[in-house]
């Protein structure tokens, strides 16, 4: 069962984010990154039996993380393309997906700290697209917990799917320091801009 379930997430993504989305609201495909992963067959799959329970998945997201970080240092550039995705199994959907969202909360601080986003994808997953609010981004046949290395445009992320200007703050002081001196003129206007806007809706009383 759980080698039918790798298969169809590796189904899932091989067909869907390196193509173009009607819902999208740009042009291109949904996710130029893994266009590349895949091509460099960069993408890890695994299976996780979730009768182990969120400290078993999360210990499991922390292996493969350490395995991803020890290999970037013999990829030079390429190091961008690594992703790794677990795909839980054992037990209903609705209890993984619950599972891998409790699961991604732990884990993302440590992980952005590391230069890492954790993702989150399930059925009918509410978080919006970048580009159009139709757009579900996250949304996937079965639930998995990936992880990536993060880039400059995670940046967007950032600006428009943290839920408060306090939680903003925090992944933007991380990304300052994941990119520092490392910014192109353009992303660094960026970040200058959504930093200051962040400032300023506390200052003006932005929730915590």
């Amino acid at each position: 069962m759980s080698t039918d379930r790798v298969a169809a997430a590796r189904r899932w993504l091989e067909e869907y984010a390196p193509h173009p989305h009607p819902d999208l609201g740009r042009d291109g495909v949904v996710c130029p990154f893994m266009v590349r992963a895949l091509r460099r067959d960069f993408v890890t799959m695994v299976a996780y039996d979730a009768t182990g329970g969120d400290d078993g998945l999360a210990a499991l997201a922390r292996r493969l993380l350490d395995e991803n970080l020890a290999r970037a240092r013999t990829l030079g550039p390429d190091r961008t393309y690594l992703v790794s995705m677990v795909v839980p199994q054992g037990r209903p959907d609705e209890e993984l997906t619950a599972m891998v969202g409790r699961v991604h909360s732990i884990l993302k601080p440590d992980f952005l700290a590391k230069g890492y986003m954790a993702g989150d994808f399930w059925p009918d997953h509410e978080t919006v697209g970048l580009h159009s609010d139709t757009f579900r981004p996250f949304t996937s046949p079965l639930p998995i917990l990936g992880m990536r290395p993060m880039v400059p445009a995670d940046l967007r992320f950032f600006a428009k799917h943290e839920p408060t200007p306090a939680s903003r703050l925090r992944c933007l002081e991380v990304y300052g320091q994941v990119f520092h001196g490392a910014l192109n003129d353009y992303w660094r206007a960026e970040f200058g801009k959504v930093l200051a806007d962040c400032h300023r809706e506390l200052a003006g009383g932005g929730s915590e």
